[in-house]
């Protein structure tokens, strides 16, 4: 593993999902510190839009940087963050999905890269240990893996994100109706017969993520927390400008969310007056939601 601007990679084959691509992982400041030598850091997963490099949370977000003074000053946890090659076919998105005999994202995202990190640092194990968090098509693959695998993820963040997969023109898992129901977080969330113990955060504008955390919180039951900010459209779009602000204030709650002692708390929405608008473009909040939209109708800008 080599590492640049102490942001660390190494080339994984991953062993279950037969993916062969790069993983960055940044330590907190604390990792090398003496006083933490028997210490286990809790991990969050960092995943990008598409088409996204994996470098970009701490690129273009400067996640790492924003960061380092709120857990060297104790005000968010020593976080590990990784963030894994999401972009694994060329000219499409995988929609983090297994897609028999073409890719196996999920398995990838969700078992390989984890176990190397567990394997390799000082981790905490999963799935109390562990978060994924993404923007764009990254926070789709975040909530959809958060809620499809309880057992290896604690929570997840989504900023601007989408739940059904055909959201992304040019997403696999859209590809036909099966992996499109089963890559949608609001069906698999819905059709839980035992309510996962997950905690989830939803931002978004009206049109571009909001109406999807709506959804996800209209048919969450305890102990799933969905937590739901509405963005104004002055906010910043569908861009950077958007996202880089949301950082801090992410790991915050992410950071009460993996408390030892913090509870859940009830289901419910965060928001500023709600918006009448509808969602991507042109398709209803509830089409989005259901997996009902035409591929035409949900159509992203990106």
């Amino acid at each position: 593993m080599r590492a640049a601007g102490g942001v660390e990679v190494t080339q994984l084959k991953g062993q279950v999902s037969g993916v062969n691509a790069e993983v960055y992982v940044w330590l907190p400041p604390q990792y090398k510190e003496p006083a933490y030598r028997h210490h286990k850091f809790p991990v969050v997963e960092l995943l990008p839009g598409y088409p996204g490099s994996a470098k970009a949370w701490f690129g273009s977000l400067h996640a790492n940087e924003q960061l380092m003074p709120l857990m060297e000053s104790g005000r968010v946890a020593p976080f590990i963050l990784v963030a894994p090659r999401t972009n694994l076919l060329a000219g499409v998105d995988t929609g983090c999905a297994n897609i028999t005999g073409t890719v196996n994202a999920d398995t990838w995202l969700s078992v390989d890269v984890p176990k190397m990190v567990m394997d390799n640092f000082r981790a905490e194990p999963a799935p109390s240990g562990w978060a994924v968090a993404g923007y764009s098509a990254g926070a789709h693959c975040a909530v959809k893996l958060a809620v499809a695998h309880p057992d290896r993820y604690r929570a997840a963040v989504g900023m601007s994100g989408y739940n059904d997969p055909i959201a992304e023109r040019n997403s696999l898992a859209a590809a036909s109706p099966a992996p499109r129901a089963a890559n949608n977080p609001y069906l698999l969330l819905k059709a839980k017969r035992t309510p996962p113990p997950i905690a989830l955060y939803i931002s978004g504008e009206s049109g571009d993520g909001y109406e999807a955390g709506t959804a996800l919180a209209s048919v969450a039951e305890a102990p799933t927390a969905v937590h739901v900010v509405f963005l104004p459209r002055s906010a910043g779009g569908h861009t950077m400008a958007l996202w880089r602000p949301q950082v801090k204030a992410v790991f915050r709650w992410l950071t009460l969310e993996m408390g030892k002692n913090h509870p859940h708390a009830k289901t419910g929405t965060t928001t500023t007056p709600t918006p009448h608008g509808r969602s991507t473009a042109g398709s209803t909040h509830a089409e989005l939601a259901s997996g009902t939209a035409s591929r035409a109708g949900a159509a992203r800008k990106r």
